[in-house]
């Protein structure tokens, strides 16, 4: 109980509750941005963080950046019908046609009020399930955490796309890279030909900045290149808002997408992209007016929206508890937690209690914040769309090189930037997605120590994961988890296209 109070009490700090309304400005605003998502919010951040008195603050930061970037998503899809985020595409849906018909202010609200309540509500989930999880992992052993590791490692079919064959290859270079280095068991030195410069690897710092930001930025450059600078037309905002009324009509909607998103985001893998579709299919199938989804449904708004801010709540509880990321913006949080000397899983919960609850209570706090910061900064925000990206770009761009030197105050790790970056355009080119390449660096060192582990203490018994039971079920938890994924990201890839589609009709009878 103490622990619970000493973490209530830090947060509430002024210096925390500044870094947290500040991190939530700079989420929105990447989040708003298109081509732009929230894993560059964190990654700019992340060296930034380092100055800050605590890891906690610091992690509670990033998780603002992620709260404040999943609700700046909806902002451009609905202005612009050109989605921030990934998990804002089903937003895009019913935000632009209420948009067109002048009643802008009036979708951002319903967008805003749906991302607090269910971003809430999944927080208040992870305060209250986090503890009995954690207990129940504690008498894990090293099969088990093993098997957890390969658990995280099925999140690469959930990030893969359509393109399950692509993902593994990424996923096993990213293996190999983790392997760079010194063996953290044995020691004995390994892909290092002989140069101290490749004795501590390829730290996670340099990897994200290159993998995540960097690349972003070289592909909104390209954009920006082939549109000749072009800006689109951003809808405006009006100030007919929400009725309390229409509040209260939407909470069954927002309710029942709360606890989808809720249960869906506990499972490694799922994410916004995927619980935002169903949510928004089952609230539609249920709604009494299924007719308007598509035209400026409220409900639609509500659904989708809810759906992406519970995400985030419920997927920080296998990442406290098992120590496995449970969704692609995660697996860049689990990277910051090592960067930070946090070890996530059950034993945060009794070694590090009071830095477990700061984080819960900050993401609670976050999404209270939200509702301010979003009802202040939502038309500021916007502009920013507006904003030529040959101003913009060459600031993220600088951050990005400051973010690399500062980690370690090394200009060692700006050459890694640069050599990561080279060898991650060959990727893109290629079009494997480095998400699972970042995941594989991640998980490697968790698998391998853990499988070394586990072969000492039973006598090199390569079967004991399938004989203990846990360690089984959870395998085979993997399995099922791997091949739903594949299943749902082919059905996802069509409702994109089906969504593409109906907005170049659109286009063509505007023009017309």
């Amino acid at each position: 109980m103490d622990a619970i109070f000493a973490g209530l009490f830090e947060v509430l700090s002024f210096g925390n509750i500044m870094i947290i309304l500040g991190s939530l400005i700079l989420g929105m605003i990447v989040g708003c941005i298109p081509g732009l998502t929230v894993t560059l919010g964190i990654i700019l951040l992340l060296p930034l963080t380092y100055s800050f008195k605590s890891g906690a603050t610091a992690i509670i930061a990033l998780l603002s950046v992620y709260v404040g970037g999943m609700y700046g998503g909806s902002i451009s899809a609905i202005l612009l019908n050109t989605p921030g985020t990934n998990s804002a595409i089903a937003t895009c849906l019913d935000g632009h046609p209420l948009s067109k018909k002048g009643k802008s202010k009036k979708a951002l609200d319903v967008s805003l009020y749906a991302s607090v309540i269910g971003g809430l509500i999944a927080a208040f989930l992870l305060l209250f399930t986090s503890q009995p999880v954690a207990k129940f992992v504690s008498f894990f052993t090293s099969t088990e955490y093993f098997a957890l590791a390969i658990l995280g490692l099925s999140l690469i079919a959930g990030v893969s796309g359509d393109n399950i064959l692509k993902g593994i290859i990424s996923g096993l270079i990213g293996i190999f890279i983790s392997q760079i280095g010194l063996d953290t068991v044995t020691g004995v030195s390994r892909f290092t030909f002989d140069t101290m410069l490749l004795y501590g690897g390829l730290s996670i710092m340099p990897a994200m900045i290159a993998m995540i930001a960097l690349i972003q930025i070289m592909e909104k450059s390209k954009d920006y290149v082939n549109s000749k600078g072009k800006l689109m037309e951003i809808s405006k905002i009006d100030n007919d808002g929400i009725t309390n009324k229409e509040r209260i009509k939407l909470l069954p909607a927002i309710w029942k997408s709360t606890w989808i998103s809720s249960i869906l985001g506990v499972m490694p893998g799922v994410g916004g992209g995927v619980s935002q579709f169903l949510c928004y299919n089952e609230v539609k199938r249920t709604s009494k007016n299924p007719q308007e989804f598509g035209k400026g449904s409220l409900e639609g708004i509500a659904a989708a929206e809810a759906s992406n801010n519970a995400i985030v709540g419920t997927a920080l509880i296998p990442l406290l508890t098992l120590g496995i990321p449970g969704d692609g913006v995660t697996a860049l949080l689990l990277g910051a937690f090592i960067l930070h000397g946090i070890v996530p899983g059950p034993t945060m919960f009794t070694k590090q209690a009071s830095t477990v609850y700061m984080i819960i209570f900050g993401v609670i706090l976050a999404n209270l914040l939200l509702y301010l910061v979003g009802n202040l900064f939502t038309k500021s925000v916007a502009k920013i769309v507006q904003v030529k990206y040959s101003y913009l770009g060459p600031i993220i761009l600088v951050f990005c090189f400051a973010g690399a030197f500062a980690a370690n105050g090394s200009s060692y790790e700006v050459v890694l930037v640069i050599l990561t970056l080279l060898f991650t355009y060959i990727l893109v080119l290629l079009d494997i997605s480095t998400i699972p390449l970042m995941l594989g660096m991640i998980l490697a060192p968790i698998i391998e120590r853990n499988f070394v582990n586990s072969m000492t203490i039973y006598n090199n018994d390569i079967l004991i994961f399938l004989k203990k039971p846990i360690s089984l079920a959870i395998l085979i938890l993997a399995a099922i988890l791997t091949i739903s994924f594949v299943k749902i990201n082919k059905k996802i890839a069509k409702m994109e296209i089906e969504l593409e589609n109906q907005n170049l009709v659109s286009e063509e009878l505007q023009t017309s």
